[in-house]
């Protein structure tokens, strides 16, 4: 499948150097309007880069438009991909606000070409054999979810000019969308409210608090904690988090070790029965190849990637519930 991958910062290069290695895939432009991404383009891959995406479409045999511009640029590029008749992969969050999402939804229900959001973690194994073992009842009903996020950003994005350090809530923004789509995918129940809050902490790297709670109810009254930090001292978390799911009949875990071979921990404790280890380490060297694999797949099979549109809406319900409940200090039923 040949992309245009729009926009070229720091993670648009991350994504043209994936797909540049990935047999499937190839990218035959990029579009940018900055000289040192250009130039990057040009340099570094040999590969065109154009000031818009009616020119680079124009120009190349695109079949799909990768859009990892700023969030706020997300909607005119998406309508503009649309309208040229290409497949889209958008980078999360999709969009800035529910009516943008309704706008593409509008949009993607009268043109050929699908949209999926770039919302990867569901893909992994252990999410789907925790989405399996609680559909198959192995800790009776569902009572609660609590997941924590422990991650120290400025060991990821060291360049303190990156974007990210002074976006507004983007504890919420950028990272809880993975966090809420996964707690959608894998319980299978969808989000009825959600209070949160922010707070600051003393080596905070951000201009805004980098730390957020949030406390959400899944339709039949399941209580779920959120508790995500940027800047966290001490143990840091996989990116996927630590997942506790608490049934009637025992308690289901996921707990991601950071190392190369991604060690995790898929376990199930039933009182008075021995401990169930059902994963102990899953291979992932790349969290995108299989949102990857999976859209060039579907593409080709004709089908419609998942999250679509319609799905990614329901979790960014949950995230910008989320915002206003911070702005307004109240519970915001969705």
């Amino acid at each position: 499948m040949n992309f245009i991958v729009v926009g070229v910062g720091f993670w648009g290069r991350k994504w043209v150097e994936l797909l540049q290695t990935y047999p499937n895939a190839s990218v035959v432009g990029t579009v940018d309007k900055s000289e040192a991404a250009a130039g990057w383009s040009q340099q570094t891959y040999d590969i065109p880069c154009f000031p818009d995406l009616v020119t680079a479409a124009a120009k190349t045999s695109a079949d799909a438009v990768l859009v990892v511009t700023n969030p706020s640029q997300h909607k005119p590029v998406i309508l503009e991909a649309l309208r040229l008749r290409k497949h889209v992969l958008v980078e999360k969050p999709m969009v800035t606000s529910m009516e943008e999402a309704s706008e593409i939804a509008t949009a993607a229900q009268h043109a050929p070409g699908k949209v999926m959001a770039a919302q990867g973690y569901r893909f992994l194994k252990g999410a789907g054999l925790v989405r399996e073992r609680l559909a198959h009842g192995d800790i009776g009903l569902l009572q609660a979810v609590k997941v924590r996020f422990r991650r120290h950003l400025p060991d990821v994005i060291e360049n303190p000019e990156h974007s990210i350090y002074v976006l507004p809530h983007s504890i919420l923004l950028d990272m809880s969308v993975h966090h809420v789509d996964l707690l959608r995918y894998m319980t299978q129940h969808e989000v009825a409210s959600v209070v949160a809050v922010e707070h600051d902490t003393p080596d905070n790297a951000f201009k805004h608090p980098s730390n957020a709670l949030c406390l959400m109810r899944l339709h039949g009254d399941i209580p779920v904690i959120w508790d995500g930090d940027w800047c966290a001292r001490g143990a840091a978390t996989s990116w996927e988090g630590e997942w506790q799911f608490v049934g009637s009949r025992g308690r289901l875990f996921w707990d991601g070790v950071i190392d190369q071979a991604f060690s995790t921990s898929v376990r199930l404790e039933i009182p008075d029965q021995e401990v169930q280890e059902l994963i102990s380490v899953e291979p992932v060297q790349e969290r995108r190849l299989p949102l990857l694999e999976h859209f060039i797949e579907s593409i080709e099979h004709g089908q419609q990637p998942e999250p679509s549109i319609e799905d990614n809406r329901k979790t960014l319900a949950v995230v910008f519930g989320s915002l206003d409940s911070v702005l307004q200090k109240r519970e915001i039923r969705l």
